[in-house]
C-alpha cells in the first residue's frame, strides 16, 4: 500500500471513530435534555400553571435578570405566571410574567435570517430585554395582545 492510500485510510478511521463518539454524545446528551424538559412540565403542572405557549425549541441570545449565560439552545415556553427558557445545558431561566413589560420582534438579524428564526425580545419593567430565536412569532403575539387560546 502506497503512502496516500495509507493516509486515506489512517484518515477515514479517525473521522469514524469521530463520528461514533459524537453520536453517543448526542445520544446521552439528548436524553437528558428531554428529561428535564418532561421535569420542567411537571414542575408546571404540580405548581398548578397553564401552559399558554407549550415548549419548543429555541435559541437564548442572553439578557434576562440572573442569567449565567449569554447564548445557548433550549426550550422556550410560556405559562399563565412566567416565561420559561431551559438550556440543554445550565439552569433554568424563570421571568415572571408581570415583569414584561413589551414583546416584539427585531429584524434584520443575521443569526435570524440564517437559521429561518424570528427574533423575539422581551422587555422587562426595569428596561433590561431577555432576547430569543423563535421558529414561530404568532403564538407569542397572540399572547402579548391577550388572546391565551393561542397556544
Amino acid at each position: 500500500m502506497n503512502g496516500v492510500a495509507l493516509t486515506i485510510v489512517a484518515i477515514t478511521a479517525v473521522m469514524a471513530g469521530t463520528i461514533a463518539v459524537a453520536l453517543v454524545v448526542l445520544r446521552r446528551v439528548g436524553g437528558r435534555a428531554e428529561r428535564r424538559a418532561d421535569d420542567l412540565r411537571a414542575e408546571v403542572e404540580r405548581l398548578g400553571e397553564e401552559w399558554v405557549i407549550p415548549l419548543a425549541g429555541a435559541a437564548y441570545e442572553g439578557g434576562a435578570p440572573g442569567s449565567a449565560h449569554s447564548r445557548g439552545h433550549g426550550v422556550l415556553g410560556l405559562t399563565d405566571r412566567r416565561v420559561l427558557f431551559l438550556p440543554i445545558a445550565g439552569e433554568l431561566v424563570s421571568i415572571p410574567r408581570m415583569r414584561v413589560a413589551d414583546l416584539r420582534a427585531e429584524v434584520r438579524r443575521r443569526e435570524a435570517a440564517a437559521s429561518h428564526r424570528h427574533h423575539l425580545v422581551l422587555t422587562l419593567d426595569d428596561g433590561s430585554e431577555a432576547k430569543f430565536l423563535v421558529d414561530d412569532l404568532a403564538p407569542w403575539q397572540h399572547a402579548e395582545s391577550g388572546d391565551e387560546a393561542a397556544g
